[in-house]
């Protein structure tokens, strides 16, 4: 059977413990002499870039909502914008429809006064044509009747040869 000491195991021997000790110690003022004060320098330069960075993206994070906020603002001056030029525009449009409606209707009555000042021109001439035929006619009937002297019934007889007469013409 295998025999072990235990207690041997448990309990290091104190040359040992001595030698690591000062090994130990060697190496941690090494550490200390040669590359605590790079290696802190190192970390120190790392944790500044790192709060660098920390400050640099708050900082771009205010400009990122500022020219949100900056664009939110164009949009609602554009949106203003529009709203006002295309009331602009329906206020022209309808002035516009008024303007031509008004002109529509100016055009419109002085051409039914031409009308009707051409309707009465034309009245007045036929009017006058026939006043001037009638008197043509009565004239031209008075004619007949001096150069045919004769009675009552003659002259009715020649009355009624001529409106035969103009009606045959007519």
């Amino acid at each position: 059977m295998i025999t072990i000491d235990v207690i041997g195991q448990l309990i290091p021997n104190p040359m040992t413990m001595l030698t690591q000790l000062c090994s130990t110690l060697v190496l941690f003022l090494f550490v200390k002499k040669f590359l605590w004060t790079s290696v802190t320098n190192f970390l120190n330069r790392r944790s500044e870039a790192m709060q660098q960075d920390l400050k640099d993206s708050a900082e771009a994070k205010k400009e990122a909502e500022a020219d949100r906020e900056a664009a939110r603002a164009e949009v609602r001056q554009a949106r203003e914008t529009s709203r006002k030029i295309l009331e602009r525009v329906k206020d022209e449009s309808e002035a516009l429809k008024t303007s031509i409606l008004t002109q529509a209707k100016k055009e419109a009555e002085l051409k039914m006064e031409a009308a009707e000042r051409e309707i009465e021109a034309q009245k007045k001439q036929a009017h006058d044509e026939m006043v001037h035929e009638m008197v043509s006619v009565a004239m031209a009937a008075a004619e007949k009747l001096i150069n045919e002297k004769a009675d009552a019934q003659d002259d009715a007889r020649i009355i009624e040869e001529y409106v035969r007469d103009v009606k045959g013409q007519a």
